[in-house]
């Protein structure tokens, strides 16, 4: 196939939009699919980590050989290839030393990491797949596109990190960032921001330096990629505005776990909420998240309704600390990390779900898993969440950052529960992992026919 992008993939899934098109989902020859990601479950419980795991679940069902290379700390000796419910896993083990890399070192593990680079060698020798999915390389190394070679390769596109050094594509402010400047001097901003290297700004030119190679090494792999999956239109374009190849990117969403979403949680682990309606968050207790936004706004509306905010609350201590400081409502309750079998639980116990996001979301798993049972969204006005919400149909859309849009919008809902009901009722869930799995053999079929 080369790098012409002449690929004829076999149907396409609706911009914006959850149906497939003209996809033949008969079943072809057992394959040998290797995949790439940067964490796992059940150490990380990432929406791309979560994604990776059921989509090789879903291919091994379907007859097809899953092997998936990731690094992890703390790995015993002889644990690092298992079997799990027919998907193979193999996993490097990281050195102690990457606890306490100084700035220099961890930069360039980010993208770049020899040990891993050799053994990714070693798993291509044993395992010969027929092609290579990669899911992330951040914090494993871009290189192993290169190695994989010739191989037919595949790279889904979760952010921003392939011209985006902190991938999210948040300037230090706290505001969306265009993407690095030419010289990549505004990306040295972030970097000393995150370090605590403010020092080293007035020698912007001379650390910009860096930032730009990686951005050029990082740009001339991607010549090298087969394909790359974006999972919302919103994500390509930013792709093809930073140079990336318009005719090798496809927009394809990504499916949806319905057995995991279906799971019951065991009786009173998730107390019912006090009032109606009841809206909720669930995902990360971090600032781009934006639950400030949500707290304060949900404080200038009166007692006839509730909020549940389920997250971590050990990985940013301090935030959490600052939304229980904000949280003045009654009817506020933090409710704690749930376990994955607990979450179409929590999602069906919401009459809304509330994603108040400061940065350019891609695809939020917890909005497809929100709509796999039903549940109406509330979201910002920004990224690709337009493309999930349907303002009006399927949710409600609000002003990014604007606590009085987010509480007119929460009390118009509040004050007409009925407009919920007829959202719900419009809303049409994600492809499961099954369909969007048989969507991915007819790609990976093509490419190796092609290739």
């Amino acid at each position: 196939m080369g790098n012409t992008g002449t690929l004829s993939v076999p149907g396409r899934l609706r911009l914006g939009g959850w149906h497939l098109h003209g996809a033949d989902f008969t079943g072809g020859p057992r394959r040998r699919v290797a995949f790439v990601v940067h964490k796992f479950p059940p150490e990380s419980l990432g929406g791309t980590e979560l994604y990776c795991w059921g989509l090789a679940r879903a291919l091994t069902a379907q007859g097809h050989e899953a092997h998936i290379f990731y690094p992890t700390p703390s790995l015993a000796d002889g644990v690092e290839r298992v079997e799990r419910e027919g998907v193979y896993l193999w996993r490097v083990p990281l050195p102690a030393s990457r606890e306490n890399e100084d700035p220099v070192r961890q930069y360039w593990h980010t993208y770049r990491d020899l040990g891993i680079e050799a053994a990714f060698q070693r798993f291509l020798q044993e395992v010969q797949p027929d092609l290579v999915h990669f899911q992330h390389v951040q914090g494993v190394s871009a290189r192993l596109i290169e190695l994989a070679a010739p191989l037919p390769r595949l790279v889904t596109l979760h952010d921003y990190w392939y011209f985006c050094a902190n991938s999210q594509l948040i300037r230090p402010d706290r505001r969306p960032c265009d993407g690095p400047s030419a010289g990549c001097r505004n990306c040295v901003d972030c970097a000393t921001e995150r370090a605590d290297l403010q020092w080293m700004r007035p020698l912007r030119p001379l650390v910009a330096l860096p930032f730009a190679y990686r951005n050029h090494y990082l740009r001339r792999l991607a010549d090298e990629v087969d394909l790359f999956l974006a999972p919302s239109a919103f994500l390509r374009q930013k792709y093809v505005e930073h140079g990336f190849p318009a005719e090798k990117i496809v927009v394809v969403e990504n499916g949806l776990d319905v057995d995991k979403l279906a799971q019951v949680p065991e009786a009173n682990v998730l107390p019912e909420p006090p009032v109606r309606p009841h809206f909720g968050f669930l995902g990360s207790l971090a600032w781009q998240k934006g639950v400030h936004v949500l707290i304060e706004a949900f404080n200038r509306l009166d007692e006839r309704v509730s909020l549940t905010i389920y997250g971590s609350e050990r990985t940013f201590p301090d935030y959490v600390a600052e939304l229980k400081r904000l949280a003045r409502h009654p009817n506020i309750r933090f409710a704690g990390l749930l376990e994955p079998q607990q979450v179409g639980g929590a999602l069906r116990q919401m009459d809304c779900l509330v994603v108040p996001s400061l940065w350019y979301e891609n695809s939020p798993l917890v909005i497809q898993e929100a709509f796999g049972v039903g549940v109406p969204v509330v979201a910002s006005r920004l990224g690709a969440l337009p493309e999930k919400v349907k303002d009006g149909s399927t949710g409600r859309l609000f002003t990014a950052g604007s606590v009085d849009d987010l509480a007119a919008v929460l009390q118009d809902l509040m004050t007409h529960p009925q407009m919920l009901a007829g959202m719900a009722e419009r809303i049409v869930p994600a492809p499961s992992m099954t369909v969007h799995a048989a969507y991915l053999e007819q790609i990976y079929q093509s490419m190796l026919v092609e290739k």
